[in-house]
């Protein structure tokens, strides 16, 4: 059950991290990998998560978390944190969730500023960050169709502005 879990998540919680330029790569993506490092994103990422509790002996029971992104979105110089997970589940996987953390909070009490994407049953998600916006982009499931099935493509995008971050475009398209 756990490799099942593995592959499903570790395939479809996040690509690598993106950064919103190349320019900003050098110095200070090292400095953050450092911070990152030290992280324990599913610790922090659970308690938003608000998942029902596992019985007793629930061995499947493994949040898993994964950096999807870092950017500045809030303008203040620090560069923000979107990590993607999900609930875990014995029998089906459940939507992704992109989790935005603020940059300027440190490694040692990440200050949760948004989740993205909770309108939407994604199955798999990828995570831009590019002049302040955040991009999302995946596979998602509609109310007509099963759960196991994506049959819909869908793009978010978000902005700062200034106490919480708000949609400001989605397109979505039916897989054909």
């Amino acid at each position: 059950m756990a490799a099942c879990l593995t592959v499903v998540l570790g395939g479809s919680v996040a690509n690598a991290a993106t950064v919103d330029s190349a320019a900003a790569q050098g110095a200070t993506i090292a400095g953050n990998a450092d911070r990152l490092d030290r992280v324990d994103w599913a610790s922090v990422v659970e308690p938003s998560l608000n998942c029902p509790e596992p019985g007793p002996h629930a061995a499947w029971y493994v949040v898993r978390a994964r950096v999807a992104a870092v950017g500045d979105l809030t303008r203040d110089g620090r560069r923000e944190t979107v990590v993607v997970s999900s609930c875990p589940s014995p029998t089906s996987s459940n939507p992704l969730i992109a989790f935005v953390y603020d940059g300027a909070a440190g490694s040692s009490v990440p200050h949760l500023l948004g989740k993205l994407g909770e309108n939407r049953y994604f199955r798999s998600l990828k995570v831009r960050i590019r002049g302040g916006h955040v991009r999302l982009y995946g596979k998602a499931v509609s109310e007509k169709a099963p759960r196991c099935c994506p049959d819909l493509i869908v793009s978010q995008t978000y902005r700062w502005g200034g106490a919480t971050l708000r949609r400001t475009a989605e397109t979505v398209n039916h897989l054909s």
